[in-house]
């Protein structure tokens, strides 16, 4: 039903700004009704900053993509048969979606049909401050009570909650992450129960949503409370394999909080996913398997795995660059945080190791620069030098590189061509 409560399209942005007003007017062709949905509506009411902008509308989704086709605008089929046409403007994206009701669910994919009732819509949706609309001038819609659980800052599924859930399993997990994301209270303590009961049917969901959904809430700032919850209830057994514990994963955040700097922020889903991982088994194996992480995340993770017992607080810089050059600063800098968390959590460790241990490596790390790190020589050096092809070619790369390594890799190249000649001669004479 229509609130008294409106939002000033002049003060949010992503409402009135040229590339929006574009796509409105594309898809206003057919003189049908448009409103903003969901996650947009819901971030502006709380003045968080807005990311995607998803568009709803009771015109049919094949004239939707013939209008937006016609004016020139790219789209990407990710679900038309379900009423959705993604729309790409100027490096905005927009999700736009035709309404619809649920003809039949099963847990994971729904049959739907299109619909001109928006309430209808809004009550298929999965959480009430998920289900609000505002039109184009910015006049609130709410069917479900968002408003309202929004004022009292809590997450409440929209009608039953084993309903919603059964309609897709997914939802379970956007529970956690909503609360994750948007520190916010359990509305019903029969959601949260629903929640659990019906956790086992996670994984019949495909491994690339559930790890999209998981990503999300270990990458969140209330993360920690959230994975502790989901191990209480056994609801982490679902999505990864055989955890002990989470402390490591509180005590990671907290010292990333401490020296984490933009340069070197990279792939914090796998350090922080790493933390959960028994390093000493076969699990860093059966996560990448159960989230089905890509080539990249699974090498990273495989890195850490290799390195996590050759990092010690006291470690020699020569050692230290040595790593470096080995694994690069991505891993060898997530596999320190990792151990400063281990020794964080282990008393009897934390006697000798301060933070200015660690962070003295870290510093070290940061201050060199990673072209200084690559080997100047090739096999055709040694080719030069009168070896045939073979693996003696290998073995003098291999004498030269650990004695640049020795000199921290500060001889150049030709202090390097000098040191391989040498070893060359020794080896003939």
């Amino acid at each position: 039903m229509k609130s008294s409560f409106k939002l000033n399209p002049n003060e949010h942005s992503w409402m009135s700004n040229p590339n929006t007003k574009d796509i409105i007017s594309v898809i206003s062709r057919g003189k049908k009704e448009i409103r903003f949905v969901g996650g947009c509506v819901r971030d502006a009411i709380l003045n968080r900053e807005v990311h995607d902008i998803d568009i709803a509308t009771t015109e049919h989704p094949e004239n939707i993509k013939f209008f937006l086709k016609e004016a020139g605008i790219k789209t990407v089929n990710i679900g038309i048969k379900h009423g959705t046409v993604l729309a790409f403007h100027n490096c905005s994206r927009y999700e736009i979606t035709t309404l619809r009701e649920d003809v039949k669910t099963d847990g994971r994919h729904a049959l739907v049909k299109f619909t001109d009732n928006w309430q209808k819509d809004a009550e298929r949706r999965d959480f009430t401050f998920n289900a609000l609309s505002a039109d184009l001038e910015g006049i609130i819609y709410d069917y479900c009570g968002g408003l309202k659980d929004i004022e009292l800052n809590a997450i409440r599924f929209v009608g039953k909650a084993s309903d919603r859930i059964h309609e897709d399993y997914l939802r379970i997990l956007r529970y956690f992450r909503f609360i994750a994301t948007l520190n916010v209270e359990v509305g019903e303590v029969s959601d949260l129960t629903a929640c659990v009961t019906l956790a086992h049917n996670i994984k019949k969901l495909s491994k690339e949503r559930i790890k999209g959904e998981f990503f999300k809430i270990i990458n969140s700032n209330f993360s920690p409370s959230i994975i502790d919850k989901l191990h209480e209830h056994n609801i982490l057994e679902q999505i990864i394999p055989n955890v002990s514990d989470t402390k490591l994963f509180r005590t990671i955040i907290q010292i990333e909080n401490k020296v984490i700097e933009p340069n070197i922020v990279a792939f914090k889903s796998i350090r922080r996913l790493a933390t959960l991982v028994d390093f000493d088994c076969s699990q860093t194996k059966e996560i990448s398997i159960a989230l089905k992480l890509s080539k990249t995340e699974n090498h990273h993770l495989t890195q850490i795995s290799s390195c996590i017992k050759k990092v010690t607080p006291n470690i020699k810089r020569a050692d230290l660059i040595r790593l470096l050059h080995q694994y690069g600063q991505n891993v060898l800098i997530d596999t320190i945080l990792i151990n400063w968390s281990k020794k964080s959590n282990n008393i009897k460790n934390k006697i000798g190791h301060t933070e200015k241990d660690w962070l003295r490596i870290i510093e070290i790390i940061i201050n060199i620069k990673q072209g200084s790190l690559v080997f100047p020589l090739k096999g055709k050096d040694v080719i030069n030098l009168g070896i045939p092809a073979g693996p003696q070619i290998s073995k003098f790369l291999k004498i030269t590189e650990d004695w640049w390594l020795s000199k921290e890799c500060k001889a150049n190249r030709d202090e390097c061509l000098i040191k391989l000649r040498h070893s060359v001669k020794r080896q003939i004479c």
